[in-house]
């Protein structure tokens, strides 16, 4: 079994305050990336022949291999690799809550191997985190390499999993410094890639509130039928910059946010809502006047132009400027009908504080993440 140690590598890849680990000095010596490398996706019946873990120590990335030269060292492989977790409390990996540690888990059964005491690590897998923003980044997929090229990051290696197994078959037949040079070199990648792929925690920040709103401003647009409407932009400062600009949009809201900036932008709604009173059998509903009057004060009215309230017909109407929410994040809440899906709040200029636009702009960023139209 071969051990190779390479420090040094991307000096500084993480920041002293990075939004996963905000305590710099537990981080270097709490947290470990891993990557294994297989001839299958199975653990059962396929083999480990090369485990990569990194490290950050000194503020750089140290990272080690292990690597098996035949399928007999897979034990060794895996015994090495139980002795170096012991100390670490959080494992990060892409896709590893997935593949890797079920892979480990499953490969040790097979070997006849104990599973190491882990019940008191936490584990970080990097692919769930992006893949709860694939409505933020819209990409194609969200393989480690597609992710790294969204975000600038760049490889050395040019083998894909296929190729790597191609590869360790040719050197378990035949070893060959360069076809070993190779794996590692993907596997460092790898790596690399995920220490960098951290970065991700500042979408992950911003979602939970880490920005101000800088300011409010309604704006005039044409809408797609050609006539004009009104739209409230809010300008918003993260607290930590994202890695690579976004865009997304429904049908209500469009967010676009780059480094330390962020705006959201809203259509207004122009016109008169109804606002439901919650108890209706309190109430009586004028045809006439449209409108729902408490029987205290109805119940003067000659009967014949009044009738009982139901819940669809207990309203008062209010004309204004308003702005959508899926939920009564603001109130008093108004409706286009009773039970729409969305309702509105009304807006007027400075008419709200700032922890209640800060709380629909939270409610904004809930929506677009989890993909609502």
């Amino acid at each position: 079994m071969k051990n190779s140690k390479k420090s040094n590598i991307l000096p500084n890849v993480l920041l002293p305050s990075s939004p996963l680990f905000p305590d710099a000095a537990r981080f270097p010596g709490s947290a470990l990336f891993l990557d294994i490398e297989t001839t299958g996706l199975s653990g059962s019946r396929n083999r480990l022949y090369l485990i990569g873990t990194a490290s950050v120590q000194n503020g750089r990335l140290t990272i080690e291999q292990y690597f098996a030269e035949s399928p007999k060292e897979e034990p060794a492989l895996v015994a090495a690799f139980d002795k170096l977790i012991e100390p670490f409390d959080t494992i990060i990996t892409f896709h590893g809550n997935h593949f890797d540690l079920p892979f480990l888990g499953k490969c040790r059964k097979r070997l006849g191997m104990d599973s190491p005491v882990s019940n008191n690590k936490h584990y970080v897998d990097l692919y769930n985190i992006a893949h709860s923003y694939r409505h933020l980044f819209g990409l194609e997929n969200y393989r480690l390499k597609t992710l790294e090229s969204y975000f600038g990051i760049h490889r050395k290696d040019a083998l894909d999993g296929k190729e790597m197994i191609q590869t360790y078959q040719a050197y378990v037949k035949q070893p060959q410094e360069h076809l070993l040079a190779l794996m590692l070199q993907h596997n460092e990648d790898d790596l690399a890639g995920m220490a960098q792929l951290l970065s991700i925690y500042a979408y992950e920040r911003f979602f939970q509130g880490s920005f101000d709103v800088c300011e409010t401003a309604v704006s005039s647009y044409r809408k797609l039928d050609g006539t004009k409407g009104e739209e409230l932009i809010v300008s918003l400062r993260l607290n930590i910059p994202l890695p690579a600009a976004v865009s997304c949009k429904n049908s209500r809201y469009y967010l676009h946010a780059e480094n330390h900036c962020a705006r959201l932008c809203i259509p207004l709604f122009t016109g008169t809502l109804k606002y439901f009173y919650p108890n209706y059998k309190d109430y009586y509903y004028f045809p006439k006047e449209d409108a729902a009057i408490h029987k205290s004060v109805a119940c003067y009215a000659d009967p014949k132009h009044r009738e009982k309230a139901k819940a669809a017909t207990c309203y008062s109407k209010k004309a204004g400027l308003f702005l959508p929410q899926y939920e009564e994040v603001i109130t008093p809440a108004f409706y286009t009908e009773y039970r729409a899906p969305v309702s509105y709040f009304e807006w007027k200029d400075a008419s709200l504080c700032q922890e209640a636009l800060t709380r629909y702009c939270m409610h904004i960023l809930h929506i677009l993440k989890a993909g609502k139209e």
